[in-house]
């Protein structure tokens, strides 16, 4: 008996293995040449279509990237019809206010570190003068020789201070106008906002408009009824006023003996 089950077992194993090498030979195409090759050659792939589109999108001017990048972000924002308006704008607010406060915050540092740098080289040029004098001071000069030196400072320190304060000046000028450009650039991208916000309030409407007419129970309000529908059910009314009108004539006047009976 176990014999018997050992000679099965064997006959099972090669068939087996014969099943395989069949398979295989008749997976084997004559037709196609080498080894293994992709699911689906390249050309044919979505990532040729990317590769492409990033190649054209690099030979797009920087500034013109930015300015798509940017109209991107606020489309991303009212991608879905369903989200709130009021949602958007206040989101779209926050994250304007947020960019103006980290402008201030810099335009703040900057005229911190300027100042700093300002006072800096002030100290040390009015310490430079004093060294001067205190150095002059020590031999005897005559009167000639003191006033030369004196004018000479004088000059020095009108120069340094007419210098810095056209510095100061020149600073104060790159804030404003770099605020301007801000404030600018603030301004188109909320006109480029209102542009689309006010498209997607209309998408938002007649998203709500449309659950309103699949939710079961529905009644269409009067805003969205036919005007004839409303004319003919006006005249309707009407005609069952007057006849209501008619018959209540009727039950009140005094009926004839034929009415009666008699």
């Amino acid at each position: 008996m176990k014999k018997v089950s050992k000679l099965f077992f064997a006959v099972s194993c090669m068939a087996l293995l014969a099943a395989c090498s069949s398979t295989q030979e008749e997976s084997k195409n004559t037709y196609r040449q080498g080894g293994d090759r992709p699911l689906v050659d390249d050309k044919y792939s979505l990532r040729a279509d990317r590769a492409e589109i990033e190649n054209l999108r690099a030979q797009v001017p920087e500034q013109t990237k930015k300015q798509n990048d940017e109209l991107a972000f606020i489309l991303s924002l009212m991608s879905d019809p369903k989200r709130q308006p009021s949602e958007i704008r206040s989101q779209f607010d926050q994250l304007l206010r947020k960019k103006r406060d980290l402008f201030d915050r810099d335009v703040k540092a900057e005229r911190e570190n300027f100042t700093k740098e300002e006072r800096k080289k002030r100290e040390e040029f009015l310490k430079g003068q004093q060294k001067q004098r205190e150095e002059f001071n020590r031999g005897k000069r005559s009167r000639e020789e003191r006033a030369e030196f004196y004018k000479g400072l004088d000059e020095k320190r009108s120069e340094f201070f007419s210098v810095e304060k056209e510095r100061r000046a020149d600073f104060e000028s790159d804030v404003r106008e770099r605020r301007k450009n801000f404030e600018d650039y603030a301004r188109q991208k909320q006109n480029e906002f209102n542009q689309e916000y006010r498209a997607h309030s209309k998408r938002h409407e007649d998203w709500k408009k449309e659950q309103s007419r699949q939710r079961p129970g529905s009644v269409p309000s009067s805003s969205n009824m036919n005007p004839s529908n409303s004319l003919a059910a006006q005249a309707f009314l009407s005609d069952a006023e007057e006849l209501e009108r008619e018959l209540q004539e009727l039950q009140s006047r005094p009926g004839t003996r034929l009415e009666s009976g008699e």
